[in-house]
């Protein structure tokens, strides 16, 4: 069964609104999580619709945990919270770089990035490889790799647990 995850758009005094969903947190008895926008970046990526700063949580949702977020607010004392927006998420995305010396490493990315779960797709990714046979052995002062690998990109696709869950 595939859980769906919703983005909420809280307005008001955003200490008290993370106080509020902090405690809210602590005390649920609801299965799946939620994370805050302000502890981990959330970008909407529509400005015209992106309140102001520091007047919002984000919070992004299992519906499970909605319902029960949404009912605990209903049931609050009046603390000026709103709900500025509420959407289901059906696509995300991600940027990502790396940079690594090891071969076994480099060989695990790429195996990562070419079986990735139906749904998801890797867009601007620009990969680098480096190899110096020069540079190969033990140098004491100032030491070069002989192998290095980074690259940087974007991962997008279906919001969902089969994609979200690798």
């Amino acid at each position: 069964m595939t859980t769906v995850y919703h983005e909420i758009v809280f307005g008001g005094d955003q200490m008290l609104l993370k106080g509020f969903i902090r405690g809210f947190g602590l005390g649920r008895s609801v299965e799946g999580g939620f994370w805050l926008g302000g502890d981990h970046p959330v970008d909407t990526g529509h400005l015209k619709r992106r309140p102001l700063r520091g007047n919002y949580v984000h919070a992004i949702c299992t519906s499970a945990v909605r319902r029960s977020i949404l009912d605990a607010l209903s049931k609050a004392p009046d603390c000026g919270f709103e709900i500025l927006s509420d959407k289901k998420i059906v696509r995300a995305s991600f940027d990502f770089k790396f940079d690594t010396f090891s071969r076994e490493i480099a060989a695990t990315i790429k195996d990562i990035l070419k079986s990735l779960p139906a749904g998801l797709q890797v867009l601007a990714y620009e990969p680098k490889e480096t190899v110096d046979e020069k540079a190969r052995g033990v140098e004491l002062y100032s030491p070069t790799h002989d192998y290095r690998f980074e690259g940087k990109g974007r991962i997008e696709g279906d919001f969902s647990d089969e994609s979200a869950n690798r």
